[in-house]
């Protein structure tokens, strides 16, 4: 079950991938987006919005898990199965540049090496521009799978548990979003696809984080994040009170090292 960075052409496969596997989550899926029955397709392009604004936001590193098939030809093909969307924040995010090298585009999305090490919020030009765009194709063709009230939930309820990011744990990895094609479930690409963020957290020394969705604490918590420091329903004036079960807001630590930091 091989995996790799996603590419600019993954993306329409991406977000179909994310649409299928959140279909009936309870967030995304039946409280943002109570009508994507009879609007299937707008479901899928809000999916499609938001993996391209991820792509183009250097802090976000979409990595992709496949197999290999021979199609009608007889030739082999990759066949996407799970992706995951991590993200790198905090001190010295910018290492993150070393994956694509020089030449990648999207370090123009960085002006400074001071804005690199500021908090995954703070919006970058190409993330902005993308997300522009989108908002603009949103007005022109609205859309109809959302509850319009529900539209910016999720940008509600980040400010009220940031705090849970402080202190040691304002620089680390944290697993923003994780599907896997309902076809390839239950055979193992989730887990592989957590265990590579939780890698590179471990390597640099740093705290891994996930909000957990509902029924997924178990899962998470095989993965090694064995800390709860809070839940994604608190605070409040919290929108996501009452509407979810789930929302616990789990981290790994790593074992102290003093000879292997983040500051190297």
């Amino acid at each position: 079950m091989p995996l790799r960075i996603a590419s600019t052409r993954d993306l329409p496969s991406i977000a179909a991938i994310f649409a299928a596997a959140f279909w009936h989550e309870r967030i995304i899926g039946e409280v943002m987006h109570p009508y994507r029955e009879n609007f299937p397709n707008d479901f899928r392009r809000f999916w499609r919005h938001q993996v391209e604004e991820w792509y183009w936001n250097y802090s976000h590193q979409l990595v992709v898990a496949y197999t290999v098939r021979q199609n009608e030809m007889g030739q082999d093909e990759e066949v996407l199965t799970g992706v995951a969307d991590w993200i790198r924040f905090g001190k010295d995010c910018e290492r993150l540049w070393d994956v694509w090298g020089w030449w990648d585009l999207r370090k123009l999305s960085l002006s400074s090496r001071r804005r690199a090490a500021q908090y995954v919020s703070i919006g970058n030009s190409l993330t902005k521009l993308v997300a522009t765009r989108n908002r603009l194709s949103f007005y022109w063709l609205p859309n109809r799978a959302a509850d319009p009230a529900m539209a910016g939930l999720l940008s509600t309820v980040y400010p009220l548990i940031s705090h849970l990011w402080s202190g040691q744990s304002s620089t680390g990895w944290y697993l923003n979003f994780l599907g896997v094609d309902p076809a390839h479930q239950r055979q193992g690409y989730g887990r592989l696809l957590v265990t590579w963020g939780v890698e590179r957290a471990m390597v640099e020394n740093l705290a891994v984080s996930v909000i957990s969705g509902e029924g997924r604490d178990d899962f998470y918590r095989r993965c090694g994040f064995d800390v709860e420091v809070g839940r994604a329903t608190e605070g409040k004036g919290n929108p996501l009170k009452d509407k979810t079960t789930g929302g616990a807001v789990l981290f790994r630590f790593p074992a102290y090292d003093p000879d292997r930091t983040h500051s190297e």
